[in-house]
């Protein structure tokens, strides 16, 4: 049992007389679900995963467990507080023993607590039978929480009014906040709700375990009443959810005595214009945690439930690490996203060693916050311990600073700590993306002499330094044939062959192992080189899974994911550049789940409606924008990867794909194919340019 007492003994005076939320605090939080996460984050799935959880995080943030009657629901419209049979799993056993589990290792568990608003059990239509409750406690033996309710609970302004002309008998105090019209909301000025409320908060802690709270939609009821609500209750640790900015978040922290954190959503919209957008001079703006009044209370996040939905406009879409990064290097109490710590667990983990290491913690003062020229960041924070820096963007092309140490990098970003520090725990090795066949991919060139290889990734990373790249050095012969040869750690990869001087090939698009001629002479891009991959490389069999079947008379594909296309869209278009999407903009028509393969990973369906005499001739896909693949020939009943068509929907089926060449394809800044005549920011082979 480790790093949780120490908070218990830094939160011991705070609980009982909340003057102030506790001081330098160096915790870490994960949120334990994302929306519609039911299988993934039951919670006896949760439980089995507290060994690679615990060592890094000190509380796990999971979603409400109280029971909404509902066979899905992700429990923001609970309908009972002290029965918590919810869609993740019970709680005589499954929910305790989580919460046990992690206690265990040292983790708190943070329940999601919904006391804005409540749904009645809806009985004849009703809209405000709400569900008495009573039940013995398991834990404390001699305690009896009781829950009743009267229409008098009810704000008689709910739903501006239109409750009340339905049931004059609702009489509670008109809201001065939000309304919220999926349920009933609560009178918080009620003696009767305040008790039951207390109550409920009683009952998570003293009989389920959690240590504290996340509040729900704490623009619905006035701060006082959370203030209140702590003093009763004692949590270990509250943070609140008011979607809004700095001025109407620090009104609130300072409303509720200062007896709650709140998420940073200042720094999270900054993030997002920053990493998403490129308008790096956001950063330098007043978020909670760059204040030295508010850092204390700030819970800083890049993503949650909400955000990452679907096509939420404040979801980030772009340099995913290299965000969560800067955040790590932040004061406030970190939040990583349960997506973004499934995709990235070695990076982010090792970036949370070395902030405890260097003893970051939500008071922690910000020594440097400069934008540089080329667009980036260099964020410097001081701890208790040592100094760590993160250089995000243009600033990732930076030498090591003097003093300092690389503990990460990626894609757009370094992280690094000052030489004093040693941490502990690191894990060796990059986060891969789930994907078999891009463990490595390797390129061979015929050519007379060893030419220059640059090479980017699909989001502009350059892998082998500035233009004109690097000098192949290694040789191989294959079928009795000599070539230049370089591996690549992942795939797919986009190459360009020069000599240095001038000529070079064309841009090329690899998947997997692949094979070129080049020719130093030659100055014509598109001509200099000859791809011969088809005569060195043989593909494997692909297996198409069950739940990939024949749809008749149905346009259709199906595409398998991975850790990168988890959230997975279809862009198809064809003669024209017609658009045979059912949304016309980007990025296209959301894919359905329709199973797994062998290897457990996602496959997804895109149908098109019913077969035409036209066929589209192209699609590509992206997860809800970025990453996206390359330019695929559309064949109906296609099986793709991200490396092009496998197969077909048939059985076992003898990989055809050959190595992508790219195609020059130009989209706008929206994700649209676009015409040789559009003027503007173009994106052309993951690089962005301009096109006057």
């Amino acid at each position: 049992m480790k790093k949780i007492y120490s908070f218990i003994a830094a939160l011991f005076i705070a609980q009982y007389t909340f003057a102030q939320w506790p001081a330098n605090y160096d915790g870490v939080m994960l949120q334990g679900f994302y929306w519609d996460s039911y299988d993934d984050t039951k919670w006896v799935n949760l439980t089995s995963k507290v060994d690679e959880i615990a060592p890094y995080f000190d509380l796990m943030w999971v979603p409400n467990s109280s029971n909404c009657v509902s066979s899905k629901s992700m429990g923001y419209l609970p309908v009972y507080w002290l029965d918590h049979r919810s869609s993740f799993g019970g709680r005589e056993r499954y929910l305790t023993e989580m919460i046990a589990a992690y206690k265990e290792k040292g983790v708190g568990i943070i329940g999601d607590v919904v006391i804005n608003h409540k749904s009645p059990l809806g009985k004849n239509g009703s809209y405000i039978d709400f569900a008495n409750e009573s039940r013995q406690g398991i834990v404390n033996k001699e305690t009896t929480y009781t829950l009743s309710w009267t229409p008098a609970d009810i704000c008689s302004n709910d739903d501006g009014g239109y409750t009340k002309s339905l049931f004059p008998e609702v009489s509670g105090a008109n809201e001065t906040t939000e309304d919220f019209s999926g349920a009933r909301d609560l009178d918080h000025s009620s003696a009767n709700v305040q008790q039951n409320c207390k109550t409920y908060l009683d009952f998570l802690i003293k009989e389920l375990g959690y240590i504290g709270f996340r509040l729900d939609m704490v623009k619905g009821y006035s701060p006082e009443y959370t203030k209140m609500y702590n003093e009763h209750a004692k949590p270990q640790f509250c943070v609140g959810e008011r979607w809004s900015g700095y001025d109407d978040i620090t009104w609130w922290i300072q409303n509720t005595g200062w007896t709650s954190a709140a998420f940073d959503f200042p720094l999270k919209f900054q993030i997002k214009e920053a990493f998403n957008d490129g308008n790096w001079d956001k950063l330098k703006e007043t978020s909670l945690a760059s204040s030295n009044t508010y850092q204390r209370y700030s819970v800083t996040f890049i993503d949650n439930h909400d955000t990452y939905r679907d096509e939420n406009s404040e979801r980030l879409r772009n340099k995913v690490l290299a965000a969560n990064a800067y955040m790590l290097a932040m004061p406030g109490t970190p939040c990583v996203f349960l997506k973004h710590w499934k995709r990235y667990p070695i990076a982010i983990g090792n970036m949370i060693l070395t902030r405890k290491a260097a003893g970051i913690n939500s008071q922690s003062s910000i020594k440097q916050l400069e934008t540089v020229n080329g667009g980036g960041v260099i964020l410097k924070t001081e701890g208790t311990k040592g100094t760590v820096i993160v250089h995000c963007g243009a600033a990732a092309s930076y030498s090591t600073p003097d003093g300092f140490k690389l503990i990460c990098e990626g894609d757009g970003f370094k992280f690094y700590v000052s030489n004093n520090i040693t941490v502990s725990g690191l894990r060796p090795g990059e986060d891969s993306n789930g994907e078999d066949a891009a463990d490595n991919a390797s390129v061979y060139v015929q050519c007379t002499s060893a030419p220059n290889l640059y090479a980017w990734t699909t989001s502009g990373l350059q892998l082998l330094g500035a233009w004109p790249g690097s000098e192949m050095t290694e040789t191989e012969e294959v079928k009795g044939t000599n070539f230049w040869k370089h591996t690549f750690a992942q795939a797919p990869v986009n190459i360009i062959f020069n000599n240095g001087e001038g000529v070079q090939t064309a841009d090329l698009s690899i998947a997997h192992d692949s094979y070129f001629t080049f020719d130093p002479t030659n100055s014509d891009k598109n001509t200099n080189y000859t791809d011969i991959t088809s005569q060195y490389y043989t593909p494997g069999e692909v297996t198409i899974p069950a739940c990939a079947k024949p749809l008749t008379n149905q346009l259709y594909v199906y595409f398998r994911g991975n850790l990168d296309y988890d959230d997975v869209y279809a862009w198809v278009w064809g003669k024209d550049n017609k658009n045979f999407c059912k949304n016309q903009n980007w990025p296209g028509d959301k894919m359905e789940i329709v199973g797994k393969d062998e290897k457990g990973r996602d496959v997804w369906v895109w149908k098109g409606g019913k077969l035409g005499e036209e066929l589209p001739t192209n699609i590509l896909f992206n997860n809800c924008g970025t990453p996206q693949t390359a330019d695929f020939a559309f064949e109906n009943g296609g099986y793709y990867t991200m490396f092009g068509k496998q197969g077909n929907v048939t059985g076992i089926q003898q990989v055809k794909t050959k190595t992508v060449t790219t195609t020059n394809a130009t989209y706008n800044l929206s994700g649209q194919l676009v015409t040789d005549g559009y003027r503007g920011i173009v994106i052309r082979n993951g690089k962005k340019m301009v096109i006057k």
